[in-house]
C-alpha cells in the first residue's frame, strides 16, 4: 500500500489541517487588525501630543500679551508720560525735568523687577514717540540688568516700531518669529524672539511711544524636542536638524522650508490640521493660532512608520513561533492518535489476511479497546472461532467418510 493511501497518513494530514487552517486564518486576521490598531493608536497619540504642545505654546504667548498690556498701564510709566507732556510748556523746566528723570528711574526699576520675576523676556523696553529707547531692561534668562542711557539706541526705522505706531488704540502688534538683531546684525548665539508691542498715550491722548517685549522664544521652542515648528511663511523655527532652521530671508536666508522637506505635502500641512501616513513615515500636523495675531504656525510631528509598527513585527514573529509549535503539537498528537487508531486495524488486517491463507488461525485475537476497534476485534475473534469449528466439522466428516 502506498504511503499516501494509508489511513494513518490521511489522519495525520487531517489533524494538521484542523490545527493549521484556523491558526492561519486567526493569525492573518489578528495581524491585520493589530497593524491598523497600532497605526491608529500611534496617530492618535501624535495628535494628542501635538494638541498638548499647541495649547502650551498658545498659553505661553497669551501670558506675554497680558504682561504687555499690564506694563503699558504701569502707574510709574503713566506718570512719566504725563510729565514728559508737561515739559512742553513748563514753569520750571529744570525742576520738572529732574522729577521726570526720577520717575523714569522708577519705571526702570519696575521693568527690572518684572523681568527678574518672569524670566521669559530678552528685553522689556519703552520707546518714545520718536523711536528712541528710553527705558530698557535686558535678560539672559538668569540675570536681568538695566541698560545705561548712553547705550540706548534709536529704533525709529525698525518695522516693529513703525507698525505699532500705525495701529489704532489698544491694538497689540505681534511680530513674526525670527532671530533677534542687535545693531542690525543677527546675534550669535542665535536668539529666537517674537515681539509684542502696544502704543501708549499721555494724559492728553497724544501718542507717547510704545512698550515692547522681546519674548524669549527658546522658552517654548526647547519644549518641542523632535517636533517641527513651521512659521506661517513655511520656514522651520524648530527642527531636529539645526541646519534646517531659520531659512527665511530675514534670518539665515538658506531657503530651506517645508516644501524642501515634504514637497507638495507641505502646502497641505500648512492649510489644515490632519494626519498623513505611508510606508516610511507617519505624520500629525496641528496649526497654532498666535494670540493677538492673524498668524498661524504649524506643528509637525513625524515618526518612522517602521518604529510605530515594530510591535506588529514582534507579534508576527510571536505568531509564527506559536503557529510552528501548534503544527508540531498537532503532528505529535496526530501520530499518537492515528497510531492508536490504525495499529489495531493494521493488526486485524494482517490477521485477516493470514487467516484467509490458512495461517495464524489458532492465534487468539486480543485487543484492549472498549470502543469500535474493540468491537471489531471481538467480531474477528468470533469469526476465527467459527472458522475453527467449521474446519473441525469438515475434518470429522472427512474422517468418517
Amino acid at each position: 500500500m502506498k504511503f499516501r493511501h494509508r489511513l494513518r497518513t490521511k489522519l495525520i494530514f487531517v489533524f494538521i489541517l484542523v490545527a493549521l487552517i484556523p491558526a492561519m486564518i486567526t493569525g492573518i486576521y489578528a495581524v491585520h487588525v493589530s497593524t491598523e490598531t497600532l497605526r491608529n493608536q500611534a496617530i492618535n497619540t501624535q495628535i494628542e501630543h501635538a494638541k498638548t504642545l499647541k495649547h502650551a505654546v498658545e498659553s505661553f504667548l497669551s501670558v506675554a500679551r497680558e504682561d504687555l498690556l499690564f506694563l503699558s498701564e504701569s502707574v510709574p510709566l503713566k506718570e512719566y508720560l504725563n510729565m514728559k507732556s508737561a515739559l512742553a510748556n513748563p514753569d520750571d523746566a529744570t525742576a520738572l525735568s529732574q522729577v521726570a528723570n526720577q520717575v523714569r528711574l522708577m519705571v526702570e526699576q519696575e521693568f527690572l523687577a518684572f523681568s527678574r520675576n518672569r524670566r521669559i523676556y530678552y528685553q522689556i523696553r519703552y520707546l518714545d514717540e520718536k523711536g528712541q529707547e528710553t527705558v530698557r531692561v535686558d535678560s539672559d534668562g538668569l540675570r536681568s540688568k538695566i541698560i545705561p542711557q548712553k547705550r540706548l539706541q534709536n529704533k525709529a526705522t525698525r518695522y516693529y516700531f513703525k507698525d505699532t505706531m500705525s495701529l489704532s488704540s489698544q491694538r497689540v502688534f505681534v511680530s513674526p518669529l525670527d532671530l533677534n538683531r542687535e545693531r542690525g546684525q543677527i546675534e550669535v548665539p542665535h536668539k529666537p524672539v517674537i515681539r509684542y508691542a502696544v502704543k501708549v498715550y499721555d494724559s492728553n491722548r497724544r501718542k507717547a511711544g510704545i512698550v515692547i517685549l522681546n519674548v524669549d522664544a527658546n522658552k517654548f521652542l526647547k519644549q518641542l524636542d523632535e517636533v517641527r515648528l513651521v512659521t506661517q511663511d513655511g520656514f522651520f523655527a524648530a527642527h531636529p536638524d539645526t541646519d534646517k532652521r531659520w531659512g527665511s530671508q530675514r534670518d539665515l536666508n538658506t531657503g530651506y522650508d517645508i516644501k524642501a522637506e515634504y514637497g507638495e505635502l507641505g502646502d497641505q500641512f500648512l492649510a489644515q490640521d490632519g494626519t498623513y501616513s505611508d510606508d516610511k513615515m507617519t505624520i500629525a500636523h496641528q496649526r497654532i493660532t498666535v494670540p493677538g495675531s492673524p498668524r498661524q504656525w504649524t506643528l509637525v510631528m513625524q515618526r518612522s512608520t517602521k518604529d510605530i509598527l515594530k510591535n506588529v513585527t514582534l507579534f508576527q514573529i510571536t505568531f509564527a513561533v506559536i503557529l510552528l509549535l501548534a503544527v508540531l503539537t498537532a503532528l505529535v498528537f496526530a501520530l499518537l492518535f492515528s497510531t492508536k487508531i490504525t495499529r489495531p486495524i493494521e493488526y486485524l488486517t494482517h490477521l485477516a489476511d493470514s487467516i484467509s491463507k490458512g495461517e495464524l488461525i489458532d492465534n487468539r485475537i486480543e485487543i484492549d479497546d472498549k470502543g469500535e476497534i474493540g468491537q471489531l476485534a471481538k467480531a474477528f475473534e468470533r469469526m476465527r472461532v467459527s472458522m475453527l469449528k467449521s474446519f473441525e466439522r469438515i475434518r470429522r466428516q472427512t474422517g468418517k467418510g
